[in-house]
């Protein structure tokens, strides 16, 4: 890719106990730079990479692979992380570069460690976009300059699901991004602004993510993903946009989905509506035909990162931005996913908002409402209580 005119300067700090005043910074322009590519490569050492893999900004294969570095480990996103062996190449170029600590672009300082977006030719059309996903994003591992037009960063790309070789899944929270070991050396000038990203620990209590974030990792020499923690009764990843529901009683303890209990309980009631028996697992209750509706329970849910409130944003509905679709598993001819009550029997968690438009002082009672559309008059509505799905006792 050819290198776009520069339309504005950058300045950097050098790595010092006495850094320069920032506030002598030449004045820079305000007008978006897209994306340009850069001289360097890198190289990853310890896999016995005899070329780099592909750049994300482009850039023309003319290295001299006998002009790199030494070989240096840098640290991952966390301290648990392992480390990354890389090359730069050219490596004089690189060696004869000055550190710092902090660069200025456009009037804003930005230093290492700071997560940052970074235009990628779409988003240099859009310069008032508040689409944080038409930005790049990463995080800044160490700037270099030999002048204040010639200013570099080594970075670690952060990745959209979407962008993921396996595509978005089920699992991806709209605010989601994939931490990785992708290195790569960007122009500074193509900077657009500093990213707010928190790192989401995945434990019990945990605090719900807001804002963008972060909690799995992509290695980009193996293309993999690394391993997230499962919950419920089925096993599987949670998405942060959908609420997680635990059971209180001493003896159990256990996390589960949202979605996981609004098809538990829909299930109950489809089969007592129609007379019939479910045939269920040895971790749910066999229901019969003649079992009666439950006087409803109050009860408060804790949820993850909270107890007995949750924000509304929590049961947000899932993204609906493009991704590659996902692979779907082969079942007998004729066999269908579709639950016999879809498009009939409705249910969702009640929610009783406690303060009028403040969504963050909602409170789930601890009760589904279910909702009969097969008649076509006026739908029946009626609650009833939520059961954990392990040991079936109230969520209370």
């Amino acid at each position: 890719m050819v290198s776009h005119k520069r339309k504005r300067e950058s300045y950097a700090t050098p790595i010092s106990n006495e850094a320069e005043d920032l506030s002598e910074a030449p004045q820079m322009e305000l007008e978006t730079v897209p994306v340009t590519s850069s001289p360097f490569t890198i190289v990853y050492a310890k896999l016995g990479d005899v070329k780099p893999k592909k750049s994300r900004t482009g850039g023309k294969d003319k290295m001299d692979y006998n002009d790199h570095t030494a070989a240096k480990d840098e640290v991952g996103m966390t301290e648990n992380d392992p480390a990354t062996t890389y090359m730069v190449l050219p490596g004089s170029l690189w060696d004869s570069m000055k550190k710092y600590k902090n660069f200025i672009v456009s009037e804003r300082q930005f230093g290492v460690n700071d997560f940052i977006f970074v235009n990628n030719g779409t988003s240099a059309l859009a310069k008032e976009t508040e689409d944080d996903k038409q930005f790049w994003i990463a995080r800044v591992l160490e700037v270099r300059a030999s002048s204040p037009s010639a200013v570099y960063l080594r970075v670690y790309w952060m990745y959209w699901p979407t962008e993921l070789p396996s595509g978005q899944d089920y699992y991806h929270g709209k605010s989601e991004l994939v931490a990785s070991n992708h290195m790569e050396i960007i122009d500074a000038m193509t900077v657009s602004g500093l990213a707010e990203v928190t790192h989401l620990v995945e434990q019990d209590d945990a605090p719900t993510a807001t804002g963008l974030y972060w909690r799995q990792r992509f290695d980009f020499r193996t293309q993999k993903l690394s391993p997230l923690k499962r919950d419920c009764v089925c096993k599987q990843y949670h998405n942060p946009d959908k609420l997680l529901v635990h059971c209180v009683n001493d003896d159990c303890g256990k996390w589960m989905h949202e979605d996981c209990l609004l098809k538990d309980a829909t299930d109950k009631a489809w089969a007592r509506l129609n007379g019939k028996q479910l045939e269920f697992s040895n971790d749910t209750i066999e229901v019969n035909g003649s079992e009666q509706l439950e006087d409803t329970i109050q009860v408060n849910p804790k949820t993850r990162g909270t107890i007995a409130t949750t924000s509304l944003a929590s049961v947000r509905k899932p993204s609906s931005m493009k991704s590659k679709p996902r692979r779907k598993t082969k079942g007998k001819k004729g066999e269908s996913d579709e639950p016999e009550w879809k498009g009939q029997l409705e249910a969702r968690l009640e929610i009783k908002t406690l303060e009028a438009d403040k969504e963050e002082n909602a409170e789930i009672s601890g009760n589904v409402v279910f909702e009969d559309r097969r008649s076509k008059l006026e739908p029946r509505t009626w609650n009833e209580r939520l059961e954990c799905l392990f040991c079936g006792n109230p969520l209370s």
